[in-house]
């Protein structure tokens, strides 16, 4: 078994993927273990597929995926992890925003303080401020169901237990991050510099960034159905409260013929409705928790 796995998804990256993967190589050299370098084309409609062919010529220990289309970079990266064999995955992004020299640091803390997974974190983000908006609208909703979801990053280090756990959601509705901090709370997440894109377009556009965010809130997260639960609870409350008080004004006032009847019957059935709501957003709860065979635990160690 291999001691590295390097992950790349790629996703129209002509301009800057020879030079990423080969700083990658370099890196991989200096640590002097056996590693191997999987490269995922995620349906680019540039020459990056041919960018990998050629590297591939020159280097045994790089493999290339071409995927059919673009499924995006977190299934790009799945389809990586059930191609690779090795005690440590690493991913990392394929326009040199992360400076691959910064491995060495990931796999020396993982290493030194038996961790699980190592996230390495921009000390600062240089991107627009829309962008950053929408980033931090992606991150807020991955972080509903697990409080440490937003301090990650696509650059990571975990490891082959990690891997062997993640490959059974395979699913379209894959979110890495998400699902590995079900299985962990061994993390650490380091500081290190993020210079700007080389490429020319991002591959995350400002669309796709807020249709990932409503994808990830709506279908990982049951935040939004505990939401409608607790308020269809609360104004079912409310609604029997308020129909009392105006039954009660109907023998101590004098109020128009018919306005209370017509109250009461509103309240009730708004209460009731409301209720309901809050009975099938449990259930939903309990089929999206099934759906993305969330473990009821996870064994670290038997002896």
């Amino acid at each position: 078994m291999k001691e590295f796995s390097v992950i790349i998804p790629v996703f129209n990256a002509e301009t800057c993927l020879n030079e990423t993967i080969q700083k990658i190589v370099h890196v991989m050299n200096s640590l002097k273990k056996e590693y191997e370098i999987i490269v995922i084309d995620d349906g680019s409609r540039d020459q990056s597929w041919n960018v990998v062919k050629k590297i591939k010529s020159e280097h045994a220990n790089i493999t290339g995926i071409r995927l059919n289309k673009n499924y995006g970079q977190h299934n790009a990266i799945l389809c990586g992890l059930n191609h690779c064999n090795s005690k440590y995955i690493i991913t990392i992004d394929d326009d040199l925003e992360q400076n691959p020299e910064d491995i060495a640091t990931l796999y020396q803390i993982i290493k030194e303080k038996d961790l699980d997974l190592v996230y390495g974190t921009p000390t600062h983000v240089k991107k627009s401020l829309t962008r950053k908006f929408l980033t931090f609208l992606y991150k807020f909703s991955s972080k509903i169901e697990n409080k440490k979801a937003d301090q990650g990053s696509s650059f990571r280090i975990f490891t082959e237990k990690m891997k062997n756990s993640v490959i059974h959601h395979d699913g379209s509705l894959f979110f890495l991050d998400e699902i590995l901090l079900w299985y962990t709370n061994k993390i650490e997440y380091i500081k290190v510099h993020f210079s700007s894109s080389h490429k020319k377009h991002s591959g995350y556009n400002y669309s796709s960034l807020f249709d990932l965010s409503l994808r990830l809130s709506s279908l990982s997260s049951t935040m939004p159905l505990r939401i409608v639960r607790m308020l269809g609870f609360f104004i079912f409350i409310l609604s029997f409260f308020l129909a009392a008080i105006f039954i009660a004004r109907k023998f101590m006032f004098q109020v128009p013929m018919g306005y209370t009847s017509l109250i009461v019957a509103i309240l009730f059935s708004t209460g009731i409705i409301t209720f309901s709501l809050g009975i099938i957003g449990e259930y939903l709860g309990n089929l999206i928790a099934l759906s993305n065979k969330k473990p009821a635990y996870f064994i670290n160690e038997k002896i």
